[in-house]
């Protein structure tokens, strides 16, 4: 008969079949507890989150690809102070600085901000499965802040599907993917925290701006933000404060700028020739209106369309080419969005009652950014 392990005896009498049985007979409390415990891979312990972490996995994999981080180099400031007697910097000695772009179609056509290259002389470009080649500039748009790449390419490359800013919802998940810092193809998740946002003065040009939470910063200008169907719904391209807000230009604006970077080079807006202000409540009141909706028109510049069609101060523009108008980036992104040359028809409030007006716009007048 065998006695308990903790006895000489057995001891002396275990010796023979080896000290592995010894330690399956101690008492449970004399071993020693393990350092961690893991899941087995098969329990899954809240399905719909198990569901989420998967389906982002699969997304970024589809994504990553299209992605590009851009290494722009740009001449040395000519102007940039130097200590005294200091020896010359060579005029060719360069500097560069990181962006990030995104593939819109297989022969190497990409997007990215026209901030990121404005004072390029030359463009290296990292694709995901580590070939490097460069870029030449087929458009820019200062105002609109986009830029159209042509990378230097033989073989068709992924593509990116481009969405639709205007279906996309506050609240929506998206990821934003781009350099930040130079750690390329980096990935961040949040939602959609905003639309129409408005910042700098160009912002009407395009609508007003996307804001998200997704965390941006150096580097991420240019890349895509993107909805959970991996589609691009809007351009990466400025932060506020430390970035704990990130503003992305809307692809639908996007959409109408490529068209002419790649068929001219340039973006031609259309004008119309009015200074315009959010309309307040008591100007609605006094227009009996319930609400406030529409632009109030502060002034109309002399000789131009507004002018010639009949539109005055004081007017109030609801509808514009039979788009609703709500407020002055609504107005703004319609009108720089329309043809140079076509005629429009301009609903419009005054002194309560409705009328309708034709304009024929023109274009926009040179301006810097």
């Amino acid at each position: 008969m065998v006695k308990p392990c903790g006895t000489v005896t057995a001891w002396r009498a275990l010796t023979h079949v080896g000290l592995g049985l010894c330690l399956l007979l101690l008492p449970p409390l004399t071993l020693a507890a393990p350092l961690w415990s893991e899941r087995p891979a098969t329990d899954e312990t809240i399905p719909a989150l198990q569901q989420l972490n998967a389906s982002l996995v699969t997304l970024t994999q589809k994504l990553l690809p299209a992605v590009v981080s851009l290494k722009v180099h740009t001449k040395k400031d000519a102007d940039t102070a130097l200590p005294k007697n200091h020896p010359p910097i060579p005029d060719d000695e360069m500097r560069s600085a990181t962006g990030s772009g995104f593939i819109i179609r297989a022969d190497g056509l990409v997007l990215t901000n026209n901030h990121v290259i404005e004072e390029s002389t030359s463009i290296d470009v990292h694709l995901y499965d580590g070939e490097t080649t460069t870029a030449t500039v087929l458009g820019r748009d200062p105002l609109g802040d986009v830029a159209l790449l042509q990378l230097a390419t033989k073989r068709p490359l992924p593509v990116m599907p481009l969405g639709s800013s205007a279906a996309t919802h506050i609240g929506e998940l998206v990821v934003a993917i781009g350099s930040p810092f130079g750690f390329e193809h980096t990935i961040t998740l949040g939602i959609v925290s905003g639309k129409k946002r408005q910042f700098l003065q160009r912002a009407g040009l395009v609508g007003g701006y996307l804001q998200t939470d997704a965390p941006l910063t150096t580097g991420n200008s240019g890349g895509p933000l993107v909805n959970m169907r991996g589609e691009v719904v809007g351009m990466n391209t400025a932060i506020i404060g430390r970035g704990e807000v990130g503003l992305a230009v809307p692809i639908d604006a996007i959409k109408e700028i490529v068209l002419q970077l790649h068929a001219a080079g340039r973006m031609t807006r259309g004008w119309l020739g009015v200074q315009i202000r959010p309309l307040d409540r008591a100007k609605a009141v006094a227009l009996g209106l319930e609400a406030p909706q529409g632009v109030y028109v502060h002034e109309v510049m002399p000789a131009q369309p507004a002018h010639q069609a009949g539109i005055v101060a004081g007017d109030v523009i609801v509808s514009f080419d039979g788009k609703t108008v709500a407020t002055p980036a609504d107005l703004q992104g319609a009108v720089a969005s329309t043809p140079v040359g076509k005629k429009v028809r301009v609903e419009l409030l005054r002194s309560r009652a409705r009328r309708t007006v034709e304009v024929t716009l023109v274009a926009m007048p040179e301006r810097k950014e």
